[in-house]
Parts: structure tokens; C-alpha cells; sequence
């Protein structure tokens, strides 16, 4: 599934990835009723974040295989035929273009950069999904960020907690907020680490199929540069 995460701060936009694909298959239990998930195969070296040269930034999560191959050069394909084209003509392309490849492809994409607009330059992120076809037009007038693949982890982590004291009485267990207000462009780098490590640590120990790991990408995207903080390269 992977997790990927964009920060959206006044600075930039930092969008960051792990770099796992896990090959599954399902299987009966001993008695032929119950339906297991099993990983058969796992990778740590498939990229899920991409720039291009029009430094618009692209995450994506879900699912990773087209026509038997991995999504990875079907995205740079779109990469190389959309590299001087705007965060929004890019927006709008990706469903059709990998629809037109799999019709029923389950995929989430993040899609992040600058565009020129009247009053300015103004910083744009967008999630969009394959197969239900929704586009999501990310607020980022306020600092914040999003995320999407397997959320569990830090939807715990950053969720209020209740204990039960007694028949419909619960005390909230003390919880702190993430001041996204305050964060710098070095928070949201530290942040999306952050996030991405956690979820790798925390599914190592669980009973469940290792979905999320392997190195960290981790891309910064100001208005007039981008640049990568983390990047696996070929060796």
C-alpha cells in the first residue's frame, strides 16, 4: 500500500515517500472459510515521488502494477510527456491518462507545486484517486499537511485517546496537538520523516503484511526551486 505525506508550510511544500512494494495473495484458512492476506514478494527500491522539470511534484500510493509491470514507468512516462506542463494541467491529466491504462486502477496520487495566478504566485495540492475519480483541492491557506496509503499508525499517534471510567463516562487521556501553525520548512521535513519512519517501525511489529518500508524519499518544493532533501539512486 506505502505511505506518502505532503506538507504544505508558507516556506514550500515538502512531499516525501517511502519506497516498499509488496506483492500479495490471498489464502483460505485451515478451514476453507476465513480469507488471508499473505506478502509474497517485496521490493525496497520502487521510487513513489517524482519532479518534474516544471517542478511540480508527484506521490502516489495504492496500487503499483499495470499490465503486469510496476506503475513506476508508466508515472515517468506521464513524468517526461508532462515536464513543462502546469501543477494543474498535470492535475487534470492523470486520470485519464491512467485510466485509459487500467480502467479499474486503484491509485492515489498527490500532486503539489506553484502556479501563476492573479495577486501572485499561489502554492496548489491536489489528491486524487484513479477510481472513484475525485479530486481533492487541498486548503493551503493555513500551514498543515495530508496523507494517504496506510494511515492506521499516525491516525493513532495524533488521535484524542478516552479511557472508560465507569457506564458512558469516559476521561480523555491527555493528548497534545501538532502546532502545524509554527512549523518551518526544516519541521516539515523532520515531520515527514518522521511520519514515514514511525509507520515503518511501528507495522515491523505487527501482525500484518510489511507494506511500508525501505529508504525515505523526501522532496522540497519552494516557488522558484526544487530540490531533493533524501533520494535513493541506482547503485
Amino acid at each position: 500500500m506505502s505511505f506518502i505525506i505532503a506538507l504544505h508550510i508558507g516556506e514550500g511544500l515538502v512531499m516525501a515517500s517511502d519506497s516498499r512494494i509488496t506483492y500479495n495473495t490471498t489464502s483460505n484458512d485451515v478451514n476453507g472459510v476465513k480469507s488471508i492476506q499473505l506478502g509474497i514478494h517485496f521490493s525496497n527500491s520502487t521510487p513513489k515521488t517524482f519532479l518534474t522539470s516544471s517542478n511540480v511534484g508527484i506521490s502516489y500510493c495504492g496500487d503499483s502494477s499495470i499490465n503486469n509491470k510496476p506503475i513506476t514507468g508508466y508515472i515517468e512516462s506521464f513524468v517526461e510527456e508532462h515536464k513543462d506542463d502546469t501543477v494543474k494541467t498535470i492535475k487534470d491529466a492523470v486520470i485519464p491518462y491512467f485510466t485509459e491504462l487500467v480502467a479499474n486502477l486503484n491509485t492515489t496520487f498527490i500532486i503539489g507545486g506553484y502556479a501563476n495566478e492573479e495577486g501572485g504566485i499561489k502554492q496548489k495540492l491536489y489528491r486524487i484517486n484513479t477510481k472513484t475519480k475525485k479530486v481533492e483541492d487541498v486548503d493551503t491557506s493555513t500551514q498543515g499537511a495530508l496523507w494517504s496509503g496506510e494511515i492506521d499508525v499516525m491516525s493513532r499517534v495524533l488521535t484524542t485517546v478516552y479511557s472508560k471510567t465507569g457506564e458512558n463516562k469516559y476521561d480523555e487521556i491527555v493528548s497534545y496537538p501538532i502546532l502545524w501553525q509554527y512549523f518551518t520548512l526544516q519541521d516539515a521535513v523532520d515531520f515527514a520523516r518522521y511520519a514515514i519512519k514511525t509507520t515503518i517501525d511501528t507495522i515491523k511489529f505487527q501482525s500484518r503484511v510489511k507494506t511500508v518500508g525501505g529508504p525515505i524519499d523526501i522532496l522540497v518544493i519552494k516557488p522558484t526551486e526544487a530540490f531533493w532533501i533524501e533520494k535513493r539512486r541506482l547503485q
